[in-house]
Parts: structure tokens; sequence; C-alpha cells
């Protein structure tokens, strides 16, 4: 009996189908994350049960740096760590972060033990923050690893003893600069540590939301493939080849600047929870702390049990069906220059079927695609920020990113289907997935140079699809059916290596730069439109692409809209107050607008700066209004003296904080001054200005100010008085002046910002 021709055609794209169907499900099978353990498991494994029982007294309210509930902290893990037999010692510094505007100094005490090893080569310094920001209990960032790593000093003592030392650190004031740990890294500045720094390793662990599988996210420095493989998790070079790149910086970002390895791990859904008063022990999921444990509890034992002296070479790295693949970093460039070669070899093809001329139609407009990618994200995110003003508020992390993914891959869906179908007119299939593919090569020599260790994004399916082309245009009739399974076979490594890096770019880049992901789906999607074949009628195409169309936009319009808030999901609102203690006036500022419930009423002046009387405030344009004054506490000085030699004079001076305040920033008048150096609590600082703009072109902030104050010395050339504009921030607004009190679904917008806080200025003249 005579196979149907349509049938014929069917069963190969049916088979590419299911082909990929399997990649995709085999690929995305490590996202999962594990069930947590009871407290009834083994005491040689992790439970998360028993680290989240330690939150309560870790994580159950704000407890920023030098605050009394931060003290309580300390306490619970000295005594925590007491239990387990070793003997914790609290480090008390003065440490400062000079390299940014302003400079940041801030009081800080870490708590550190250590686990001794047999016969150390070297030692693994396992840290997290114990601190959380102002406004939050710091349930995710990072309470949760502060608990793991309880749970895992508990683990590491009931087994046998490692060969390396385990060292435990829990940095302070890590949300205020990184302060902890550049207190730690000073204070081991003149200690036989500073000589190997390559010897020490840092497992750190970071939460950036409150749920979702752990990811190894950023490697410093080489030789540690086998650990981050030991820890299960998740990983790309592709992903520390970015945040390199980014502004973003964690506790390793110190170490690493010291000269020790590490590998750095993070938890990143539920970031509409992140640096809010929301991040709580109720939303956070059991499940990432459990996948957390494991793997930082993996590297650990690793680690703990090779040699540390020894290093090894820079490599590319990335999971693959649950095991990870790594191989040198120099065979980056050699690699995406292989593929790249291999491009023109298809020319040979063209007795077998392939168009030249077709195939490079394909290359030519398929930017256009991934330039289209772009604008349906950009446009996307303007005319949603535009619409709904609480989503700009919490840059893009809202609660339900994935119908606005959704909606956007939709759009993105019919913007390939149209090209592809505009292509198909003069090319074959093959043709077209000869043109991609060129496209592949050329992105993986461009990452080669630029993002090394992003290149396998596109080396690999590059090299392996040219191949599989090169091979079913030997051996394969141009009619031949079975060559929509080859352009399938093309896409396997693309949905292999691709598909997973687009979901774990969503909950970390948020809806406002969705853009990047959608561009990696545009690639991804490109290779796998040969599946369309053999291609519906006309009429039946434009009716599905029109209902494709309709379900996305339908998908982004009916999720505006209908998107609310709730008790577990709430909106964030942004209001903060200010009181100018010299001339008395309080206003009302907000990163928002007039659309906020409760707050927008209060919001009735223009939108302005506000870098000359709060310089604190100067990175925005705030919504304002005015405000009924308070009677607060103002900053203060005492111990004033000052003398000149030389034409210098070095102003010394103490500052005093309100009670309540958490930080305190000070910043010079440099109009008729130059700032030389300062010296606060002992730290030095160099001078300015470092803002050429604006009449405070110097400044510090000083994080957890002690209750007696802190010392200034301040050398500067310059006539007439020392002109010192200090403003202090607290956490709360005034009682008394018409604040708004926030209902079960609002929350202060995520910190930094001047939501919830109060900002008491005061100028002196020194």
């Amino acid at each position: 009996m005579q196979v149907p021709t349509t049938m014929r055609r069917r069963v190969p794209a049916l088979a590419a189908f299911l082909l990929l169907l399997l990649t995709g499900i085999a690929a995305l099978l490590p996202l999962r994350i594990s069930e947590p353990r009871p407290a009834s498991a083994p005491a040689g494994d992790f439970s998360a049960a028993r680290a989240v029982a330690q939150l309560d007294h870790i994580a159950n309210v704000p407890h920023p740096a030098g605050s009394a509930a931060q003290a309580d902290v300390q306490e619970y893990l000295v005594g925590e760590l007491r239990k387990l037999g070793l003997r914790p010692e609290v480090q008390t510094r003065v440490a400062p972060s000079d390299a940014d505007s302003p400079a940041i100094v801030g009081s800080v005490s870490n708590v550190h033990a250590t686990i001794p090893g047999k016969k150390p080569t070297g030692r693994v310094l396992l840290v997290a923050h114990y601190d959380s920001v102002p406004i939050a209990p710091g349930a995710g960032d990072d309470g949760s690893n502060v608990a793991a790593i309880l749970e895992i000093a508990r683990v590491l003592k009931a087994g046998a003893q490692l060969r390396n030392d385990v060292e435990i650190l829990f940095t302070d004031g890590e949300e205020h600069g990184l302060l902890g740990s550049r207190g730690f890294v000073d204070a081991e500045a003149s200690t036989y540590r500073a000589a190997a720094p390559r010897q020490t390793v840092v497992v750190n662990m970071e939460g950036r939301g409150t749920s979702g599988p752990v990811m190894m996210f950023q490697m410093a420095g080489t030789g540690l493939t086998s650990a981050v493989k030991a820890s299960g998790a998740v990983t790309t070079s592709f992903s520390a080849a970015i945040y390199d790149r980014l502004p973003n910086d964690t506790d390793l970002t110190v170490f690493d600047e010291a000269g020790m390895r590490g590998l750095n791990f993070a938890f990143m859904d539920g970031s509409a929870h992140y640096h809010t008063g929301h991040d709580s022990i109720s939303r956070l999921d059991a499940a990432s702390v459990q996948d957390m444990g494991d793997a930082a509890l993996g590297a650990v034992r690793q680690l703990g049990g090779t040699d540390l002296s020894q290093s090894g070479p820079d490599a590319t790295y990335f999971s693959l069906f649950g095991t990870v693949v790594s191989y040198p970093a120099w065979l980056a460039l050699p690699l995406a220059l292989t593929a790249l070669l291999g491009v023109p070899l298809l020319w040979f093809g063209r007795s077998r079927g392939l168009s030249p001329r077709g195939a490079g139609r394909a290359a030519l407009t398929f930017p256009l695609t991934l330039i289209g990618a772009a604008v349906i994200g950009l446009a996307g995110w303007s005319a949603l920020s535009v619409a709904r003003p609480d989503f700009a508020l919490s840059e893009g992390s809202v609660h339900h990113l994935g119908r606005y993914a959704w909606g956007g891959g939709l759009l993105l869906l019919v913007l390939l289907v149209a090209w592809y179908r505009w292509a198909r007119r003069k090319a074959s299939p093959l043709d077209i997935v000869a043109g991609v593919l060129g496209w592949f090569a050329m992105l993986a020599v461009v990452c080669a140079v630029l993002l090394p260790g992003g290149a396998y994004l596109f080396t690999w399916p590059a090299l392996i699809g040219l191949a599989v082309l090169a091979v079913t245009l030997r051996f394969t009739r141009s009619d031949s059916p079975w060559r929509v399974v080859a352009g399938a076979v093309t896409a396997l490594p693309v949905v292999a290596l691709v598909l997973p890096v687009v979901l774990l770019l969503l909950p970390a880049l948020g809806l406002s730069l969705i853009a990047a992901p959608l561009v990696l789906a545009a690639l991804l999607a490109a290779v796998l439109l040969s599946l369309l074949e053999p291609l519906p009628s006309r009429r039946a195409l434009t009716v599905g692409m029109l209902a494709t169309a309709v379900a996305g936009a339908g998908t982004l319009v009916v999720g505006t809209a209908l998107d609310g808030y709730s008790a577990d999901e709430p909106r964030p609102v942004s209001l903060g107050y200010v009181l100018e203690s010299d001339t008395g006036k309080a206003t009302w500022v907000s990163d928002g607008d007039t659309s906020q419930p409760a707050v927008g009423k209060l919001l009735t002046g223009d939108p302005a700066r506000f870098e000359d009387r709060v310089p604190a405030l100067d990175d925005a344009v705030l919504a304002n209004g005015v405000a009924k004054a308070a009677p607060l506490d103002a900053p203060r000085t005492a111990n004033v003296s000052s003398t000149e030699a030389d034409g210098v004079r070095t102003v010394r001076v103490r500052i005093q904080a309100p009670a309540d305040a958490h930080t305190i920033a000070v910043h010079a008048g440099t109009g008729a001054h130059q700032i030389l150096d300062a010296t606060v609590e002992g730290a030095k600082l160099t001078g300015g200005p470092k803002r050429p703009e604006g009449n405070w072109g110097w400044s510090f902030s000083y994080a957890a100010p002690p209750a007696e104050g802190i010392d200034v010395v301040i050398r500067t050339r310059g006539k007439g008085p020392l002109p010192l504009r200090v403003v202090s921030t607290a956490v709360g607004l005034p009682d008394g002046v018409g604040a708004p009190t926030l209902a079960a679904d609002q929350s202060w917008a995520s910190w930094p910002s001047v939501a919830g806080q109060t900002f008491v200025v005061r100028t002196f003249r020194l």
C-alpha cells in the first residue's frame, strides 16, 4: 500500500518535533529544584527544614548593620557556632570603600569561625552576609543562606574531617557597600594569608529573590570547574562574562580583587520581593534553601578534599543535561573561527540542492528579526511602564513576569514566521537554516573576542549545525522529506544550550531588560522554523499568524489591565520625608507619581531634582509636595578645630547622627574649596571633587554610625569657612505629619530608594 505524499512529509516533521521536545525536556530538567528534606533527615544530609527553623532568630525583622536587631542576630550566630564546638570570634573594625563617589565607610562586625582540616593546603571560605537592608527582614537576602551555612557547618562537623580548613564568615555591612568583606580583607592584609591568596577559595551564597533554582553565576579565578560539577548547580560561563561587565557586586567582588578565587551561588526567582518589606520567611521557598544547601555543601566537600595550592587554566563551562561541560578558554576563538570558516564550504552543496543565493538572502535579512525582538522588548517595556507606573517603580521586577514573557514571545513568533514565509519564496528550508547558522558562526567569533565565556552558545550550534547540513546535502536528495529532520537536528544544540539560558535570564533581568532574552529566543526559534514544513496554505498560515498576534497582544493588554495586588503580592509605593533643619522646610519626595494610592495626593509639586538641597538625593528627578515640619533630631557637630599651614587647612570635627539613623552622609562644598584628602574614624579617603557638577563635589557616607559620633579630619585648600551639608537617613516616616498608613496590599518600594525613609539635612560652616 502506498503512503500518501502528505503523510510522507508529515511523519518526518512529527519525528523532528518529538526529537526537539525530548531535547528541551532533558535540557530543562536540571532547572527543577529539590524537595526540601525534613528535620528528620540523616545527620550527614543537608536539611532545609533544619535550616529554615533558625530563621526566626536571623530574619524575623529588619536588621541593618549597626542596629539592635543586628546585634541580636550576631549573638545568636555566635551561640550556634559554639554549640557546634567551634570557637567563633567577632571581628569589629572600620571599613572604607573609596572607589566610587560617594565613598562609603562603616563600622562592621564580622563573625568568623574555623573548622580545622587534617592537612590543609589552603582554606575554603564559606560566606554569607548577615545584615539586611534597613526596610526588609531579609529572609531571602541573605538570611536563608546564613541559616544554610549553620546547617552546612553542622553536617561537616558530623562527618569525617576534611583535608583543608573550612572557615565560616558571616559578613556585616554588605548592603551598604560590601563593607564587611572589605574589613575582613584589610584585617588579613598583614598576615600570611596575604602572601598566598590563591590558596583561599570563597564559596559565596546570595539571594536575589525568594525562590527558584540555584545558579552558580560567577567564577572568580580558575581551576574550580570540578567544584561546580560537585555542587550540581546550574551554571554557564556566559553569565559570568555578562556579570563581570555589569555594575552589580557581591562580597565575592572584594575577595576577587584581593586575589582569591571563588564561586558565587544565588537563587533569583521572586525578585519582586527583593530588598522589600515582604522578603519574609513566609514567602521563602524551602526548596530553594535545599537547593542552595546541597550546592554549597557539594562544592565545599570537593574543595575541602583537593589540593588548593594547585590551580588550572581558565575555562569555558556550561550545564548540559545535568552535568557540567568544560574546556580550556583559549579554545574559544579557534573553535569560533573553525565554525566561521565552515560557512563558505557549504558552497559545495549547491549541486546537492543548496542555493547560495537563497542562503545569502536569508542571512542578509535575518538580523531584522533580531532587531525586531529587541524592539518588542524595549517598546513593550516602555508601553507597560507608561500604562503601569507601578511597574516602572519596581524597575521591572513584577510578580507575574511569565505572562508578559509569553505575550512578548508570541509577538516574536509572528515576526519570525513572517520572515520565514518571506524567505521561503526564493529559498529552501535548508537554505534558511544555512543562513541562520552563518549568523551563529559570526556571533561566535564576536563573542570569542569580546565575551569569551559566552561564545559556546553560538560556536557549538554553528559547528554541529554546519556538519549536519554537510552530511544531509551529501546523502539525501533535494526532494527528500527527511531534510526536515536534518533541519531539526541542527536545532538540537541550540535547544540544549540556549533554552536554559533564556529561562534563567528572565527572572535575573526582569521585565525592564526583557529585550535580551527575547533576542536569544529569536536565535533559538529561527532554527526551529523548518518544522513548519510543509507550509500550510497561505490563507491558513495568515489566519494562524493573526490569531497568534492577537493572543500575544491580548496577553499583554489583559495582563496589564488585570494584574492586581494582594497581601502576598503587594504593590510597591514610594514616599520619603525630607526635613531641612536649617530652614525648617519639610518636603514629601517620591520615586513614583501621583497615581500611587494613599501617596499620590501628597505629591502636589512639580517633579524636581534635589542635588543642592539634599545632595544624597541627587540621582533622580523626584515627585514632591509640601509637608508639615516635624520636631526631629538633626545631625550635630562637636570638638571642631582648625589649623592652617602652607595654605592647607586641616579641619577636625566630630559629627553625630540622630539616634535612629542607619546612615549619615557628609557633603563638602567644592565651589571655593579643594578637598585634598580626609580621614574618617581612622580610614583614609582620597580628595576631590569627585563630581564636577553641582555645589557638593566631594562626599562620603557612613553606615551604622556609632552613638558617640564619627571623627572626621579634612585637609582642604580654599578661602572662607568650609561648608558641610550633612544628611542623616532613618527608616520610617515621622508621626504627626500626615504620613499615610499602607494597606495590606501595599509595601514600600525596594531599597535603596526614598521609599519609607526620613532624611534630615543640616549645613555647617567650619
